[in-house]
């Protein structure tokens, strides 16, 4: 160009004084060009170095997350009636945990309650998959015992400081549109609470309606007028069911206290509830032909307990789904006969009330109730009064 437009087609020779000008001219160019595409790529969040990112995602409202705090839960005996302070501290083998969320007023006629409890340190270090069991109370009581039992000995959520790239793929994610009134997205919002495992719709039996419910104070429930779930704490506690004030505690941070004003974690109009499941304790009796082994009877328990952490209340369990099980292990060809008994609770109008056996053996439980393994027994099918 300079050639051309310069002099006039002539020749630039080496070393000469427009030679110079045309590589000055030509370095400042190509920093102009470097300088623009650094500049581009600190102006998106895939590419900018963390500082420029920080300042990026402010200007958004997003920050990055500080050291989060280990949660669980503790089961707390005493006297009846006895008054519970509205903060307590105990101390583990791993730290020391404060209570949080709502704590009952008093103990109750069971003579136990339980309450959540948060570490004083953050970090992934209080977090526990059953190392501690148990803790002091160091909080004055009277009328407490000052052992406590830590349930399932779990302590979830603590997390060390969101690192640069993590908090670069959640601001992404943040960015990318995420409607927050849909069911996917509540349902895994829910599963961030301390040591949630799952979390089910209310359907099943709790959407039936008897052909003669026409009028309008009758118990029809149309499921998809509102938002309910359960959720469940497998291995925390027993059949997953957490207690009331801790499902209390679940709705209010989903839902808010005055639901339908995005106090919670949903978007403003979103109402729903939280609905508090009742455990049916299922004994499953499987007879097979020719005892099995050890380890097949092994991995026939396994997978039987697996089956029912998949299953949500109000939901029918089959006789076929154990029969498949067992198949699977010891072969089709094998005579297998699986019947369901159920645990008699102490009233006998409960249990008319919380399940309908079918003619095949199936279980269909009322609303609410959620199936449960009590006990998994390999009777011998010749002699039942022993076992293989």
């Amino acid at each position: 160009m300079f050639s051309s437009t310069v002099l006039g087609g002539g020749k630039i020779i080496p070393e000469s004084n427009e030679w110079y000008v045309v590589a000055n001219d030509y370095a400042m160019a190509e920093q102009y060009y470097a300088l623009a595409d650094q500049m581009w790529r600190e102006n998106n969040p895939e590419t900018a170095c963390c500082d420029n990112l920080y300042k990026m995602a402010a200007q958004h409202g997003v920050f990055p997350k500080p050291a989060s705090y280990s949660e669980g839960y503790a089961k707390l005996t005493g006297v009846e009636g006895s008054p519970v302070p509205p903060s307590l501290e105990i101390l583990t083998s791993q730290g020391s945990y404060v209570s949080v969320g709502t704590v009952p007023l008093e103990i109750p006629p069971a003579g136990e309650i339980i309450i959540r409890i948060r570490a004083l340190v953050p970090g992934e270090e209080m977090n526990s998959a059953g190392e501690i069991t148990t803790g002091t109370l160091t909080t004055p009581a009277a009328g407490i015992n000052d052992e406590v039992a830590i349930c399932g000995g779990q302590m979830c959520g603590g997390h060390a400081a969101e690192t640069c790239e993590e908090f670069r793929q959640r601001y992404l994610a943040r960015l990318a549109y995420q409607p927050k009134a849909t069911m996917a997205w509540i349902k895994e919002k829910i599963l961030e609470f301390p040591c949630a495992t799952r979390v089910c719709v209310r359907e099943g039996a709790c959407c039936r309606c008897e052909p003669d419910c026409t009028c309008v104070d009758c118990a029809c429930k149309n499921c998809g007028n509102r938002m309910e779930f359960y959720v469940l704490f497998d291995g925390v506690f027993p059949c997953g069911i957490p207690p009331e004030n801790l499902r209390e505690d679940i709705e209010t941070w989903l839902f808010g206290e005055h639901q339908g004003y995005g106090e919670g974690q949903v978007e403003i109009g979103v109402c729903g509830s939280i609905i508090a499941a009742k455990p049916l304790m299922v004994d499953v009796v499987i007879d097979i032909e020719g005892c099995p082994s050890s380890s097949q009877k092994q991995i026939i328990a396994d997978q039987i307990n697996a089956l029912f952490l998949r299953i949500c209340p109000s939901m029918p369990l089959r006789v076929r789904q154990i029969e498949l099980i067992v198949a699977s292990v010891v072969g089709a060809e094998t005579n297998v006969a699986v019947y369901f008994e159920i645990v008699s609770p102490e009233d006998p109008t409960e249990q008319r009330n919380a399940v309908f056996v079918s003619t095949c053996g199936d279980l269909e439980p009322e609303c609410d109730y959620l199936p449960c393994v009590n006990t998994i027994r390999f009777p011998n099918p010749d002699n039942r009064s022993t076992s293989c």
